[in-house]
């Protein structure tokens, strides 16, 4: 496989979650990623490390905000050291209903409080190998180490940090501190290889960086099936549940997919994404991540290799029941992996 392919691997769907990974990795994928929907993913990534010896495993998300700086980094450093080099922690800010109803944290100034989060990581990186952790007095964070005991020194000189962006600030944000790019499952092609690279550009520029040197996975949403409106209304509640949340309002807005999206929006308040995907239209289905016959997903991703270091191709997962989701991820790996 010359591509470097990943798969979206979710471990309440899979009863044998280790078994389930090491196939993958059987199979000539580069890397597996697993999201916090809604438990932390570091535990079934364990799993993970333990069963495999060759795929990267990633976090795709830990919601940056919802625990302690200091647990994130401390955990990424057991789990670079259980996988022996091969972790690579994804962090994003998660939607903000998540993170202030669901876990409780405070959401204020979400781009800044993830930037902070990954200086700590840093900090922590390189108090662990000296064996002297100061103190950290930042804007969101003050961190005291009374009385640290050394540990383990990190496996490597650094865990690459990857960062989910869906619109400009993430993207700068990317480019100013991160070692890669995650494109939002809602990405366009023609967002992914525009307004997003013009914004890690923008970010990287802040720091003297290259982006060049950024590696880039789009993560792109793909639903598969030999009729093409078949493969459009399996991918409605997955739009819908994106569509619902308001803070996404303006990057449909400038897909031309506002209005629509405030539609879905309010009716999400009474309706779940199954419900709500009535008021998905097939053009705005279209114009997001790739739907149709396995020539026609080709077709349309090819374009993103022009950039992208890998790719995560993961169906639309949200709405469906767990055998149509096996059926539609099967469809993927005889797409894009066949055995």
């Amino acid at each position: 496989m010359d591509r470097k392919y990943w798969s979206f691997v979710i471990p309440a769907l899979e009863p044998d979650f280790a078994t389930a990974v090491k196939k993958l990795e059987d199979r000539g994928l580069a890397g597996v990623t697993v999201p916090q929907v809604y438990g932390s993913p570091f535990a079934p990534l364990a799993a993970a490390a333990v069963s495999t010896t060759r795929l990267e495993l990633a976090t795709g998300i830990a919601i940056g905000l919802t625990r302690s700086p200091f647990e994130t980094a401390v955990t990424s450093l057991d789990l670079d050291h259980l996988s022996k080099g091969r972790f690579i922690l994804g962090l994003g800010t998660g939607p903000k209903h998540w993170t202030n109803g669901y876990f409780g944290m405070p959401y204020d100034k979400p781009v800044s409080r993830l930037r902070e989060v990954v200086h700590i990581l840093r900090h922590v990186e390189d108090g662990a190998r000296s064996g002297e952790m100061q103190p950290w007095e930042g804007q969101f964070y003050q961190l005291k180490f009374d009385a640290y005991q050394p540990t383990l020194p990190p496996y490597r000189e650094r865990i690459p940090v990857w960062i989910a962006a869906l619109r400009q600030r993430m993207c700068e944000l990317t480019g100013e501190v991160a070692d890669g790019l995650i494109g939002h499952p809602v990405w366009s092609v023609e967002w992914s290889l525009g307004q997003a690279q013009e914004s890690v550009a923008v970010g990287a520029a802040r720091t003297g960086r290259d982006p060049a040197a950024i590696h880039f996975q789009p993560w792109v949403t793909v639903s598969i099936d030999e009729d093409e409106k078949v493969a459009l209304q399996e991918a409605k509640p997955w739009l819908a549940f994106y569509s619902g949340f308001s803070q996404y309002y303006p990057y449909f807005e400038a897909h031309g997919f506002g209005a629509e999206a405030r539609k879905i929006s309010e009716a999400s308040k009474t309706m779940n994404c199954v419900q709500a995907a009535q008021y998905v239209p097939d053009e705005m289905v279209r114009a997001f991540g790739a739907h149709g016959t396995p020539d026609q997903v080709r077709e349309r991703i090819e374009p993103l290799w022009q950039r992208a270091n890998s790719m995560c191709i993961v169906p639309p997962n949200w709405g469906m029941t767990p055998e149509k989701l096996a059926k539609k991820a099967k469809a993927i790996a005889d797409t894009f992996w066949p055995q």
